[in-house]
């Protein structure tokens, strides 16, 4: 059966924001690297029973071990306090992140206690006995924030524009919007040029395609405002 116009229109939208999504994780995954997390992208949560389809995905569950620290040229390289800040040296930080293009959110399959789906993720992290499982969902659901004395379990939306009906119902929710990842890579190439490459015609081949795009385009940057328009322009047209 032909395709109508309408449809076709509305197949090549779907094919756009779907590009777009996937470039917009990428974006966040390679944020989350250079903040000296470990990452996992495109995380499925499987289901408890056999022959049926994922419960959901998260974007991107990112981990980062106490003390983590790179020295450039003998010079610590300062991570960003977004991310830093939310807990302290002895802990183990835990990161469930939310990725969008526009505004920050949290999918329904997160914030639903019926799902279940925070206790899967939980017990796959590995970092709690199974019978404090269910407590830690708990604060999760109720807060998107949980934590111990080593470890620390935060939900993070990622998108343009911080959602204020959502931090009003979440006050623990971190948002973190991409002109503020933008700013914090013009700062971190800008004070540490060591990590591109002294030829300008190389960049590491070991980064993503994002990466390795924004290390070329950074040497013509002037400013922080240039890495958010840039930034913005990637994750729209590629």
């Amino acid at each position: 059966m032909q395709m109508s116009e309408d449809q076709k229109r509305e197949m090549e939208q779907r094919r756009r924001d779907v590009a777009r999504g996937k470039r917009a994780e990428e974006v966040a995954s390679w944020y989350f690297r250079l903040n000296g997390f470990l990452s996992i992208p495109g995380f499925v949560v499987h289901p408890d029973v056999v022959r049926r389809n994922p419960m959901t995905e998260a974007d991107l569950i990112a981990v980062r071990f106490p003390y983590s620290q790179e020295l450039i040229a003998g010079r610590v390289m300062v991570d960003d306090p977004r991310l830093t800040n939310l807990g302290s040296d002895s802990q183990v930080l835990f990161r469930l992140v939310e990725v969008k293009t526009d505004l920050c959110n949290i999918n329904g399959p997160w914030s639903n206690e019926r799902d279940g789906n925070m206790q899967r993720v939980i017990r796959r992290l590995g970092f709690a006995r199974p019978d404090d499982v269910p407590p830690i969902a708990t604060a999760m659901y109720q807060d998107l924030r949980w934590q111990d004395a080593n470890h620390i379990l935060q939900y993070i939306t990622v998108g343009e524009r911080v959602n204020d009906g959502r931090q009003r119902q979440y006050p623990k929710l971190v948002q973190i919007t991409w002109p503020e990842i933008a700013g914090l890579l013009f700062e971190r190439f800008s004070r540490f040029p060591e990590k591109l490459s002294a030829d300008r015609r190389l960049i590491h081949e070991q980064w993503p395609a994002f990466g390795r795009r924004y290390g070329r385009v950074f040497r013509r940057m002037k400013s922080v405002e240039d890495s958010r328009q840039y930034l913005s322009q990637y994750i729209r047209d590629g």
